[in-house]
């Protein structure tokens, strides 16, 4: 099953909304994420269970940049009320 299935029953499950941040969006269809589908559903319901009463999430990335010793693209999922 992809990421975007994944996501869908999320959204069903928890009854709540994902909001795709433009940088998540680039990453995951240029295939430049480095968290896996199982990495980002684990993130998505640790912080549901974290802030339950949370209407939705917001999905963004955490990126390298020319600091960087290595190229690396991780999901961060913020809660919103």
């Amino acid at each position: 099953m992809d990421i975007l299935s994944r996501l869908l029953d999320i959204k069903s499950k928890y009854n709540i909304a994902l909001y795709e941040g433009e940088n998540f969006k680039q990453a995951l269809y240029n295939g430049k994420m480095t968290d896996s589908a199982d990495c980002i559903v684990d993130k998505i319901e640790l912080t549901l269970k974290h802030y339950p009463n949370s209407i939705g999430i917001n999905l963004s990335t955490y990126q390298s940049d020319e600091t960087s010793s290595g190229e690396f693209c991780y999901v961060v999922a913020l809660p919103v009320d």
